[in-house]
């Protein structure tokens, strides 16, 4: 094989990277030859980096896509940053409009100290509130996003699991390589608003984390 055939491929390619021990996250970067040219991945900090370049690069070459070791990068988080993660976005508050029959929802986003706002304005009908909300979030959070990189909502909703609702989001993110879908849940604990905006979190934190320690190493 010379290199991914399709973007499936790729996604396939990324999935297989993740299963490897401690690997929390993996990107996998085409060039214009459609051969992988980067590898980058997330990692917990519980091995060497050395011995997680050692298996991306055994991985990839029993899929018949030999790659240059160089070409793997690695970014690593402590347990700490895992559990509570300095990189991961934290809902900081949310405030809600309702103007005739528009609903407006502004989001604030802490990430290591600096707050992000964002703010999103749909009808004022049931499902309408809950995309607001999830609009908003994901304009603050993609003020932490590459240029490169977009992240759109594709639908939300709560249901019921057992005798407890739920709320879920899912989420398509957009660079250069193609597409991939997200999904996030949260359990409707304080309210269905909060819990929306903390689905979308869910969806999305794993992949801000990523960008954020490639932007730090």
């Amino acid at each position: 094989m010379t290199g991914p055939e399709s973007e499936g491929q790729v996604r396939e390619i990324e999935n297989m990277i993740r299963r490897i021990r401690d690997v929390i996250s993996a990107r996998v970067m085409l060039g214009n030859d459609g051969k992988i040219s980067e590898v980058h991945v997330l990692a917990s900090g519980s091995r060497g980096a050395k011995q997680l370049v050692r298996d991306v690069e055994s991985a990839l070459m029993t899929q018949g896509h030999p790659i240059d070791h160089k070409k793997i990068s690695i970014a690593q988080i402590s347990q700490e940053d895992e559990e509570g993660a300095l990189d991961r976005l934290q809902l900081a508050g949310l405030t809600t409009t309702i103007s005739g029959r528009s609903f407006e929802s502004r989001v604030r986003l802490q990430l290591r100290g600096a707050t992000f706002e964002g703010t999103a304005t749909a009808p004022a009908t049931s499902n309408g509130r809950l995309r607001s909300l999830a609009e908003a979030t994901l304009r603050a959070a993609g003020q932490c996003l590459p240029p490169a990189v977009q992240m759109h909502l594709e639908g939300c909703g709560l249901t019921t699991i057992g005798h407890r609702q739920a709320a879920s989001v899912v989420v398509t993110e957009l660079d250069s390589n193609g597409e991939r879908s997200l999904l996030g849940s949260c359990l409707v604990r304080q309210d269905e608003l909060d819990a929306i905006v903390r689905a979308t979190l869910d969806a999305i934190n794993r992949r801000i984390a990523l960008f954020q320690a490639h932007l730090t190493v």
